[in-house]
């Protein structure tokens, strides 16, 4: 797998779906997955117990949804992921979906494509939230990998010489992860909190949308 970002403790790598990068996502991201689910439940919009039972098919069609990229920091010495997020798009509109990595899935799976057609219309992109795990907090590492994920986003708008319109989604009572991507350059949306269904958790959060304000590489 590519290395995008390199730090003596950890390295910011893309996983990529060919056998080396399958392989690793079934030893090294699934674990990490399962933890991260298990840890901080509220801190997502799946489960455990749903994704426990995910068979290995399952689990692989996520890196092999042309629509994610999945960003990893890894330990260099043993592989373990330390965190990551996904970087989901072009998606079909600017509305940002609670669940942004299903949504991907139905996209790739029916006929809804991506909008990135005509010169005013901006193409999208979504960050899935970003997880560290506690004990690799502290250290940076998921600034850099916002860092990574929205110079990716610039990159593809620039290619396309689209507008970007880069959005991630927050629970509003999330203070601290509300404060932290106003750190990484993403503002409120004007509209402001609003209520979602889970289906997942069967139950409603008020959600924020933050959209990134700036189209210049992050420095």
């Amino acid at each position: 797998m590519p290395t995008i970002s390199k730090q003596l403790e950890w390295g910011i790598e893309l996983v990529v779906a060919d056998d080396e990068g399958s392989r690793f996502y079934l030893d090294q991201y699934k674990p990490f997955r399962l933890a991260a689910l298990k840890q901080d439940p509220d801190a997502f919009g799946s489960t455990y117990e749903r994704e426990i039972n995910f068979t290995d098919t399952d689990w692989l069609g996520r890196i092999k949804n042309p629509l994610a990229k999945t960003f990893v920091a890894v330990n260099p010495h043993d592989k373990r992921v330390l965190a990551a997020t996904s970087l989901i798009g072009p998606l079909s509109n600017a509305g940002p979906a609670s669940n942004p990595s299903q949504a991907s899935t139905e996209m790739r799976d029916g006929d809804d494509q991506p909008q990135i057609h005509g010169e005013a219309s901006p193409v999208s992109y979504q960050m899935a939230g970003v997880y560290t795990m506690p004990e690799a907090r502290g250290r940076g590492i998921a600034k850099a990998l916002v860092k990574v994920a929205t110079v990716q986003a610039i990159a593809e708008a620039n290619r396309l010489c689209k507008q970007l319109a880069l959005s991630v989604i927050v629970y509003s009572s999330n203070h601290a992860a509300i404060s932290f991507y106003e750190s990484c350059g993403f503002v409120a949306a004007a509209e402001g909190p609003k209520i979602s269904f889970n289906p997942v958790k069967d139950s409603s959060d008020e959600e924020l949308c933050m959209r990134y304000h700036d189209q210049r590489s992050p420095e």
